[in-house]
């Protein structure tokens, strides 16, 4: 839980201060520690020392019971999970992406969180008084940066770049380099914690290993990608409501019991034999009595559950989609009569309200491109609202209570559980089928529907550019995590649907298994149909692998490791060894990372040629870095810039990669013109002499600069390496990349035109 309360705790007055164009180091550090410790001392006061471990037919008293060595068990659990997250984020910092120019997201979200780190506001000013004044062709627009009146405004949300700008602040493009790492061994670690809450502590090493070998995990990691924050804030919160349902309610609710709701478990001032407490050091600071009557520890865990959820659309508007399923959940809080209720919706109203107001303030250019998404998403929320307050309002009428209480008897409902399992299963096979019935397409940018038609000539394909190959989302999870992961992890989510089914129409929940369940496979349902049907990118790979970062691959996972873990405790109900359930247990391990780790190493068989033996061959990811060289290019090309040049770019693919590059870390304007005619640029070119700044022309061929005067210059020639770009077959070896450009620093006067 600790690295979601962190990342909240630079957020929360982060955004404040960035509206208010005054995020500077003094005031957030000032704000940010006692903020950081007093949520932790909130949210870790107390916190469940096991928690229920059965569900879908397992004996709830046997599984609950403590056995001996169990607390052992659970620091081996928690040692090993910390142990793999350090390890993760070691191996991606040797491998990281420097991400400087903007291809994609990364680099966008690198140079918005260096211009914050340096200005302390948004949006940014197009400079205009720097090149004369507006004229005709003139533009700013670039790769995540749209231009709206008189400023340029990223295309994209503030979390990832809060975080990266407090980075550059420590140490410079070094740290802000190291953040894709660190926050991608926090995700692991922060989902290793959800993996031993929901399905025991001592599969919490394994659960968090798999991930950590998938191709996905590695590629958003070693990067400026925002998915691996939204996990942090996802998979922390979603422990932080765990471990306040475990603790209980501070005391039973009288109503909750007459109406055959089952009573929650007490939490008193004196720690209960299944919490650990701060004990003596915490009651020292800090008056009992007011604390038990308004900042109980479930309160305060569950209003922080809610924060962390709600944030994530700061960091990725699409969280908002992913956290529906709070909705209804709110709706089962108010059905238990749950204290804490109006604490987890006060958290993630606030989280939501930052996360809008992020966008439409800081970012509305972007958020006006996707209105439709939010439309939808908007009455789909409204919807749940009405069903969910009919659900809790209408069993409150007196004729109709009676009635209600005889129908989970009735037939039909008697068997929505085991339908329930089933439709999950279904769902999973019409989507393995789909690519048979269907083709997805889409009306698409001319831009990317020349590039999807680019990679469909390279593979050898049929050229369909609208193509989205949204139909084949499964096999892309097939490729990264495999077949005996989508089996086992198909078997736990139908187990899993039905036991949360059974207790709901039961209302009865006798190891509270269901209660901590209920909101994490929501989500992770709701989440994961949504990017399957339709994950909104351009289909090439790895980049499209992002979209499963956030829930569909560490959902998936999570049920697979559950389902590993109820097998073991069927076997050992069953009469088996304690070898037997270790040697299941170890069986089904290997089986979820032996197709992961072939993916992500490239495994095979080659040979070298006629007549050659085969050999193993390893031709991956996992140890290839793309962007080498990056950092020392750019620093090269801002000092052949120099002082008081106002810059045009006259190469459409340069404007796009380095306009913002230059903005940012060279600090000195500039624009577009691209496609003009040469008037239209010696017109500029004019205007920029007239107010004293000296005139400096770019682009890719000397012939687009020396029609201007002076003599080309060549400025940057980096020979790297970048992503790979496949639609039909998973990533291999990095692609060659270069990049050249050239320069010129032309007087108006005497220019050949």
């Amino acid at each position: 839980m600790l690295p979601a309360i962190l990342v909240m705790a630079w957020l929360l007055p982060g955004i404040p201060l960035l509206l208010a164009r005054a995020f500077v180091p003094l005031p957030m550090l000032l704000i940010v520690a006692p903020l950081a410790v007093a949520l932790i001392a909130a949210g870790l006061r107390e916190v469940p020392a096991r928690w229920p471990r059965t569900l879908a037919g397992a004996d709830p008293e046997q599984a609950s019971a403590p056995r001996s060595g169990q607390d052992w068990s659970a620091w081996w659990g928690l040692g090993g999970t910390v142990a793999v997250a350090a390890g993760f984020a070691l191996w991606q910092f040797l491998f990281k992406s420097e991400s400087v120019i903007v291809l994609r997201d990364p680099g966008a979200y690198l140079q918005t969180g260096y211009w914050i780190a340096q200005h302390g506001s948004l949006p940014i000013p197009q400079s205009l008084a720097s090149f004369g004044g507006a004229h005709p062709g003139l533009g700013f627009s670039s790769i995540g940066f749209l231009s709206r009146g008189s400023s340029v405004v990223p295309g994209l949300m503030s979390g990832l770049p809060l975080l990266l700008a407090g980075a550059f602040w420590l140490h410079g493009i070094s740290a802000a380099g190291a953040l894709g790492p660190i926050l991608g061994g926090l995700a692991v670690l922060s989902f290793g914690g959800l993996v031993g809450r929901l399905a025991g502590p001592r599969w919490a090493p394994a659960g968090a290993l798999v991930l950590g070998l998938t191709l996905p995990e590695q590629y958003t990691s070693r990067g400026s990608f925002s998915e691996t924050a939204v996990q942090v804030l996802l998979f922390g919160g979603l422990a932080l409501v765990a471990d306040a349902l475990t603790l209980g309610d501070p005391r039973p609710a009288p109503a909750a019991q007459a109406s055959g709701a089952p009573a929650p478990a007490a939490s008193g001032t004196s720690p209960a034999p299944d919490v650990l407490s701060a004990g003596a050091f915490w009651d020292r600071w800090s008056p009992p009595e007011a604390w038990g009557r308004w900042i109980t520890p479930r309160r305060a865990m569950m209003a922080l559950g809610g924060l962390a959820l709600g944030l994530a659309a700061a960091v990725r508007i699409d969280g908002l989609l992913d956290v529906l399923p709070a909705i209804p959940f709110v709706g089962l809080l108010l059905a238990r009569r749950s204290a804490a209720v109006l604490a987890f919706c006060g958290g993630l109203a606030l989280g939501a309200g930052y996360g809008l107001a992020d966008g439409y303030l800081l970012a509305r250019p972007f958020l006006d491109g996707l209105a439709p998404m939010l439309a939808l998403i908007g009455l789909i929320a409204a919807w749940l609202a009405a069903m969910t307050l009919a659900g809790v309002e209408l069993p409150r009428l007196p004729g109709l209570r009676a009635r209600l209480l005889k129908l989970p008897a009735a037939r039909p409902l008697r068997w929505l559980p085991e339908v329930g399992g089933l439709l999950a299963v279904a769902a999973l096979t019409g989507l393995a089928v789909r690519p048979y019935l269907q083709i997805v397409r889409e009306r698409a940018s001319r831009a990317s529907a020349v590039y999807v038609a680019h990679l469909q000539r390279l593979e050898h394909l049929p050229v369909d550019p609208g193509r989205l190959y949204a139909e084949d989302t499964l096999y892309w999870v097939i490729w990264y995590v495999g077949i005996p992961t989508l089996l086992l992890g198909a078997f736990g989510l139908a187990l899993l649907v039905r036991g949360c089914l059974r207790a709901l129409l039961s209302w009865r929940d006798p190891s509270g298994a269901a209660r901590i369940w209920a909101l994490p496979l929501m989500v992770i349902c709701c989440g994961s149909a949504a990017v399957l049907w339709q994950p909104q990118t351009v289909p090439d790979q790895p980049w499209a692998s992002r979209r499963l970062m956030p829930l569909v691959l560490p959902g998936l996972i999570l049920c697979a490791i559950w389902a590993s873990a109820w097998f073991c405790r069927r076997a050992r109900s069953r009469g088996a060894s304690r070898t037997a359930a270790s040697f299941v247990a170890g069986f089904c391990v290997v089986a979820l990372l032996v197709p992961t780790v072939t993916t992500t190493f490239g495994l095979g068989l080659t040979h070298s040629g006629l007549g050659g033996s085969l050999r193993p061959s390893a031709d991956g990811l996992a140890l290839k870095r793309t962007g080498s060289g990056e950092v020392g290019a750019v620093s090269q090309l801002c000092s052949s810039l120099g002082p008081s040049a106002s810059v045009l770019i006259l190469d459409r693919l340069v404007a796009d990669q380095f306009s913002q590059v230059i903005r940012g870390m060279c600090d000195v304007p500039v624009a577009s013109m691209t496609g003009q005619p040469p008037q239209a640029v010696q017109n500029a070119l004019a205007g920029i002499e007239k107010v004293r700044r000296r005139p400096v022309l770019l682009g890719a061929l000397p012939s687009e600069v020396a029609v201007y005067g002076g003599s080309p210059l060549r400025v940057l020639n980096l020979v790297t390496t970048q992503d790979p770009h496949t639609l039909t077959t998973p990533p291999t070896t990095p692609w060659p990349a270069r990049y050249v450009i050239w320069m010129s620093a032309p007087g108006v006067t005497g220019a050949r035109v």
